[in-house]
């Protein structure tokens, strides 16, 4: 975040409704030394951690860079040059990327694999010649426009498959931007519910589909009435565990995603060997594209669910916990918000930050009736809230004392009996020089305020109603907004699956190379990510190399193994 300015301190005590001109701060036990500088909030990026101490009562500063220092709380500047501090803090960057690839490979490569194996196994034991016929016939008539089988030659069948890849590419890209326009002007009921009937559908009836055929090929004594019952508490418990997960265990959120990417890779193993292969190799391209390109519907998709208050999505993300030392080398420690004058506010931010004067608190933007509750002086009003506190309160004639706007002559009222709609509102407030912290943070897709004590540590979490009321209960890890884990697109493990379980029909050894390239593949795309620290696509690098490995090892290796077999030679 370049520009951003860095000060370092201990926090003041865990306190807000006081200033420094009240009684209180006169208690020795409340103050601490008088060239202790409390430390910005860091609102603007809440995931983000404050790293804090002292060098000789005095704050380091940097543009953005992370400050280096000794031991002995001496400034880094006394001991090493400046071409010295770079070099350290380029090799600190290079472990720090290293060790954030390694974890974030760990802790993915685990149900990638899993979900890998399961659909090779079901695709292979969970069909016989039959069935695989009749699946093939059914989705050639449901998603191919032009038939392979009517193919005169192997180049004309290839030709036929990438146009019918190209026509399945371009609705699901048209169905993606369809889902952006619904998340970026919040049709959330319409969405969740279209994606609740999706997954429904793909748990009970395709899941039910499976089930059936594994009771007809081994003959399981199921009755009918058992069949339908274990169907409907399969794809219940299923959606709920996917969609709302409250008093669910994440592990077990987990093992549906799982279930439903093997389920969706063993329907998809019905296209025939050229629909599968340029089906994922235009797959592999669209993904490039969408994600990559400045107009691609997931980039977008990406970007409006990283903004603040936005919308929590489930189901179409996998997520796994990384181990608390692995942090992303992108997201930087200690970092506060940009400083801003008072009753001045920019779109899309979070908070304000420092005054710019060592004698005075942070400024931050909070609702008014959280800035009532901790009797918190009011300093400026932001542009979006002008229109409930600003004109419309000066009308009232408040009692109010008047507050000076950004150019000093326009007077902003706060009244004193404030209407439910005005207690929402956003005001800037200056927090005491000594006390405790408030940042905001997202937890359920809600935005909520998260109050710090004077070390840091999470005491409460805050959040307003409709009414303007305060709620509050105790923090827990998640509302600081220090989770640490990585996420990867479920259609991800789909295709990995569809192509591992392909593989997985002709021979073993066929399977364990595509499997083996493409989790090499997905590492290779994580050292990518914790390089250049935004999203990127999964499946170019892991399915290309997947189908390119699998036609070496069916053509070239795979018959060099069995003349070996066959005919040893001795060196």
């Amino acid at each position: 975040m370049s520009g951003y300015r860095r000060r370092s301190g201990r926090r003041g005590p865990d306190r807000y409704g006081p200033t420094e001109d009240d009684e209180s701060f006169d208690d020795p036990a409340y103050r601490l030394q008088q060239n202790d500088q409390p430390p910005p909030v860091n609102a603007h990026a809440p995931e983000q951690e404050y790293s804090l101490h002292r060098d000789n009562g005095k704050a380091d500063e940097g543009d953005g860079e992370s400050s280096l220092r000794r031991d002995n709380g001496q400034d880094q500047d006394a001991f090493q040059d400046e071409g010295s501090v770079e070099y350290e803090d380029d090799v600190d960057m290079s472990i720090a990327e290293l060790l954030y690839s390694t974890s974030s490979f760990y802790a993915i490569v685990v149900p990638v694999t899993i979900t890998m194996t399961l659909s090779a196994l079901a695709v292979v034991y969970i069909n016989n010649d039959d069935t695989i016929e009749e699946g093939a016939e059914q989705m050639a008539q449901a998603y191919q426009v032009w038939s392979t089988s009517d193919a005169s030659s192997t180049l004309s069948a290839i030709a036929l498959s990438l146009a019918n890849s190209f026509i399945m590419v371009c609705v699901i890209c048209l169905m993606t931007f369809v889902i952006v326009l619904l998340y970026r002007f919040e049709c959330m009921m319409c969405l969740i519910g279209y994606m609740m009937l999706c997954s429904t559908t793909l748990l009970g009836f395709l899941g039910g589909h499976m089930y059936y055929i594994a009771i007809q090929i081994y003959r399981l004594p199921v009755d009918q009435l058992s069949f339908y019952l274990t169907l409907w508490n399969f794809a219940a418990v299923g959606v709920a565990a996917i969609f709302l997960g409250t008093g669910i265990p994440k592990y077990i959120t987990q093992g549906y995603l799982i279930c439903t990417s093997v389920i969706l890779a063993w329907h998809l193993s019905y296209f025939d060997e050229y629909m599968t292969w340029t089906l994922l190799f235009m797959l592999a391209l669209y993904d490039l594209c969408a994600v990559l390109t400045p107009c691609g519907p997931l980039k977008a998709l990406v970007n409006l669910m990283s903004r603040d208050n936005a919308p929590e999505m489930p189901g179409l993300l996998y997520e796994a916990d990384l181990p608390p030392e692995a942090r992303r080398p992108g997201a930087k420690k200690n970092t506060p918000a940009p400083e801003r004058p008072a009753g001045r506010s920019d779109e899309g931010s979070e908070a304000g930050s420092d005054s710019g004067s060592t004698d005075s608190g942070p400024m931050i933007e909070v609702p008014l009736a959280v800035a009532r509750v901790y009797n918190l002086p009011v300093l400026g009003i932001p542009d979006a809230s002008r229109g409930v506190l600003g004109m419309e309160s000066s009308k009232r004639g408040s009692t109010s004392a008047p507050l000076l706007g950004d150019d000093g002559e326009d007077e902003v009222y706060i009244p004193d009996d404030p209407t439910p709609t005005q207690l929402i509102a956003n005001v800037f407030v200056k927090l005491p020089k000594l006390g405790g912290r408030i940042e905001k943070v997202r937890r359920g897709g809600k935005t909520v305020y998260l109050e710090r004590d004077r070390f840091g540590n999470p005491k409460r979490v805050l959040w307003v109603d409709r009414m303007g009321r305060v709620f509050a209960e105790s923090a827990d890890a998640e509302d600081t907004g220090d989770r640490n884990s990585i996420r990867l697109g479920l259609g991800d493990f789909i295709f990995y699956s569809v192509l591992v379980a392909k593989a997985a029909q002709y021979s073993f050894t066929t399977f364990a190379a595509c499997m083996l390239v493409i989790l090499a593949g997905l590492g290779g795309t994580l050292v990518l990510l914790s390089v250049f620290h935004h999203a990127l696509p999964a499946l170019p690098i892991s399915i290309c190399l997947g189908i390119f490995f699998y036609f070496v090892t069916r053509i070239f290796v795979e018959p060099y193994v069995e003349a070996l077999l066959l005919k040893p030679f001795y060196v």
